[in-house]
């Protein structure tokens, strides 16, 4: 990284974190060159694993997703992964080296062990298989693929959920009843040697913690609440308890939002917290936070969670396959008091910047707000003043969400660019800088530019971006009998003449049919009509990622002017 903008980050939103970022960087180098001496751990019969810590889903769960939590079993079992760009991968044979790092990330957290655990209650008469099944992968695993090395260990967020999902997977084979002598003992030292790693390399950055830092609590929560007979277990727990208190109030916004701005990652966020409240417990005041943050992802999904930000589709605990499932975890926050009764969250989210709207049939969301992570902004996107809209679940204006973050930095570039959102700017600039280069992948700066909405009513929306060189885009929303009405308005940076392009991506599967001054999207059962007042509509064929790993093409609409009136209203199909 430059010498300019390393300064610039240093001196912006890395100046509150630099001396604890200091202090957790030489601690975390003095862990680490410890490990070689702790790894691998012995195996021997003072450690035990406590059981039947953490309740296995309720009946009503088990009968709505019993099925498919076979389904994944199974498939997993036979090394049909199919996800992330992954066609065939088994525990033990070499990670997969032609896809994103990200999607190795995914394999590396073993979801499918707690599947295999659940399969031994749904299938009693199979229970041995599977119980088996699981132990055998997790000493083949550690074989395969021993603790500090490769790429499973990389990352000590996978690191952490792979620990949670290990000990809850152990937990529930055992309360089937299923025991095999000498078992407890080599899982057990499996979990002290990843939670000797996590512990060492914890990614709490100096404060500047995110979703990672929160898998590293948890799996360390799990270790110290599981393991006895290991005098570090103590220090494990106490130290994930206390400081998922204080993340909690960090990383859960007043608003019930997670400070990532990205929907995608306020559900990962969301369901690390609820599962660690299994283990752990919060008080009244931090059960109501975890509890509306439950409320958003419902609320969210009532609208076919729109991919604001970046996509990533993680979860701490996936039981029925790798999308994000999110049915266990509302399971979990009703047996620990937050889940309900529902709560009325209403629907504007003012610290994270999004609001949601429903008017004559469709559901709109518009994004004004800060680039979260502390001013990081690592899984933010060039989404000012953006919007999305969907009819009946159906998504007909989409945010682009990321298909890679790393393997491919033009696309992850690309897929986070203004020039990919419904918004409006000047073509071939950003709306937030990001470092050139691999650094710059996860960061936007917003230290130069001001977003702000000054209106927010059931009638009008109006919010206003703008940057220090004068630019400025403004959009006025209005709610009205017919469907909505949106003014856009673009001011040039001082003394120089330019014009912004107006974007308009669309869904999946969605028709456009070009009329003389108007526009019909029809989808599979809605249809919506596009009007405009000013410039000319270019249709042109992009890329979206629905999910991450997966890229899709579709259309998107664009015109270059600096200002326009345009609408949309529903459309007889």
């Amino acid at each position: 990284m430059k010498l300019p903008w390393k300064a610039r980050i240093l001196l912006g939103p890395m100046r509150p974190f630099l001396v604890s970022k200091v202090r957790d960087a030489v601690r975390e180098r003095l862990l680490v060159r410890q490990l070689p001496s702790q790894l691998p751990t012995r195996v021997h019969e003072d450690r035990h694993l406590r059981s039947s810590l953490i309740a296995l889903p309720s009946a009503s769960w088990m009968a709505e997703n019993g099925a498919e939590t076979i389904l994944f079993a199974r498939r997993m079992w036979s090394g049909d992964v199919d996800s992330y760009g992954i066609g065939s991968w088994s525990v033990g044979l070499p990670d997969p080296s032609d896809v994103d790092v990200r999607s190795v990330h995914e394999l590396s957290r073993m979801h499918h062990w707690c599947a295999y655990a659940l399969a031994a209650h749904i299938e009693p008469h199979n229970r041995n298989d599977w119980c088996e099944r699981l132990f055998n992968e997790i000493v083949a695993f550690m074989s395969a693929y021993p603790a500090e090395q490769g790429t499973h260990w990389l990352f000590p967020m996978g690191t952490g959920i792979r620990l949670h999902s290990m000990l809850a997977a152990w937990d529930w084979a055992k309360q089937s009843g299923w025991q095999q002598a000498g078992a407890d003992s080599i899982v057990v030292a499996a979990a002290v040697d990843h939670a000797r790693s996590t512990f060492a390399r914890r990614e709490s950055k100096g404060g500047l913690s995110s979703s990672h830092y929160l898998a590293n609590l948890l799996g360390l929560l799990a270790a110290g609440c599981y393991v006895e007979g290991e005098k570090d277990a103590q220090t494990w727990g106490q130290l994930a308890t206390r400081e998922l208190k204080r993340e909690l109030a960090r990383q859960i916004l007043d608003d019930g939002m997670v400070n990532e701005a990205s929907t995608g990652y306020h559900r990962q966020v969301t369901d690390l917290f609820v599962q660690g409240s299994a283990l752990m417990t919060f008080d009244a005041l931090e059960l109501r936070r975890i509890a509306l943050a439950v409320e958003r992802c419902r609320g969210l999904e009532s609208i076919g969670m729109p991919l604001i930000g970046d996509n990533d589709d993680g979860l701490s605990m996936k039981l029925t396959g790798f999308a994000p499932n999110l049915s266990y975890m509302y399971d979990v926050a009703a047996r620990t008091t937050m889940g309900t009764p529902q709560m009325d969250v209403g629907t504007v989210m003012s610290d994270f910047g999004l609001t949601i709207r429903r008017h004559l049939g469709m559901a709109i969301t518009l994004r004004n707000g800060p680039v979260g992570q502390f001013g990081k902004g690592g899984h933010a996107h060039n989404d000012q003043n953006s919007v999305t809209l969907s009819v009946g679940g159906e998504a007909f204006v989409v945010d682009p969400g990321s298909s890679c973050y790393t393997s491919d930095p033009a696309t992850r570039n690309r897929e986070r660019s203004v020039h990919h959102h419904a918004t409006m700017w000047p073509a071939d600039i950003e709306q937030f800088f990001s470092p050139p280069g691999e650094e710059g992948l996860f960061w936007l700066l917003e230290d130069d530019v001001h977003h702000v909405v000054s209106e927010n009513t059931p009638r009008d929306w109006i919010g206003k971006f703008s940057s220090k060189n004068g630019r400025c885009h403004r959009r006025h929303v209005t709610f009205n009998d017919g469907g909505i009405t949106v003014q856009d308005t673009y001011t040039p940076a001082k003394g120089v003449r330019e014009t912004a392009e107006w974007v308009l991506p669309l869904g999946l599967g969605i028709d456009v049919e070009m009329k003389n001054g108007h526009t019909i999207l029809r989808g599979t059962q809605s249809a919506v009509l596009l009007t405009w007042d000013n410039g000319k509509v270019d249709v042109a064929r992009v890329s979206i990622a629905p999910s991450f790993g997966v890229s899709r093409p579709t259309t998107c609409l664009s015109m270059h002017t600096n200002t326009v009136k345009w609408t949309l209203s529903r459309y007889p199909a």
